[in-house]
């Protein structure tokens, strides 16, 4: 594998502040979305799923309650470890730029992966290697901050505003669909999440916006994209 830049291990420098820098409504939302909204129950029941970019094992610990049997990834030996002790499963310090090096192509299910590409140096890449790491018919599900947010996130950190100091690449609808097509997979559903920052609150608010404004994806802050690998 190769050596990490230090910008790559911001999440891991942060330790204990990683968890009290993140918002706890966000952290739900996209649970909720990328595993709860995208699989049903049968999808994942049993299924081999790789936790990509794991962080602090949220996304890992709802899929192995619903049933996945789980392997969380992560640059940060730290990190991989936490979320090894908070849920139980097996965990691997794997780069998102060449899982299929890690794991074999052809390997999982399911590959979830939720605010992991931006912090690469090519989030299409990283994409690519999720779909090259599924069996034909493995479903992909991943979320990143929309490129359109991009210059609002980089003025909150010159301000100090926020913890983070690392690579903060973000996306477009067109970018990912296009990388995860590349790949060998097709875009099943996106949708957008916070219309508005969440740390507005107002989350009720927030919350319909997701449900009813789905027309105004392209302007919401995060994008939640849901991919089959063609069967063939």
């Amino acid at each position: 594998m190769r050596t990490p830049t230090h910008e790559e291990l911001s999440h891991e420098r942060l330790g204990e502040r990683f968890a009290t820098a993140l918002s706890d409504y966000d952290t739900k939302r996209r649970v909720e979305v990328l595993v709860d909204a995208f699989f049903e129950d049968d999808q994942l029941r049993g299924a081999r799923t790789l936790d990509v970019g794991c962080g602090l094992g949220f996304f890992s610990q709802r899929l192995a309650e619903r049933g996945a049997i789980v392997t969380a990834s992560d640059l940060g030996v730290g990190l991989v470890e936490k979320t090894r002790q908070r849920v139980g499963c097996d965990g691997v310090v794997a780069d998102a730029l060449a899982l299929v090096e890690t794991f074999g192509p052809d390997h999982f299910d399911v590959v979830v992966s939720s605010e992991c590409i931006e912090h690469t140096p090519d989030p299409s890449l990283a994409l690519r290697e999720m779909v090259r790491v599924l069996k034909p018919g493995g479903l992909l599900a991943v979320s990143t901050p929309n490129l359109l947010w991009q210059p609002v996130v980089r003025l909150a950190s010159r301000l100090r505003l926020r913890p983070f100091d690392g690579l903060e690449n973000f996306s477009t609808k067109g970018s990912m669909t296009k990388a995860v097509s590349e790949a060998g997979a097709r875009v099943l559903r996106v949708e957008g999440l916070h219309l508005y920052p969440f740390q507005f609150g107002a989350h009720g608010l927030s919350r319909w916006c997701d449900r009813h404004l789905q027309a105004l994806r392209p302007l919401m802050i995060n994008l939640c994209l849901l991919a089959r690998r063609d069967e063939g």
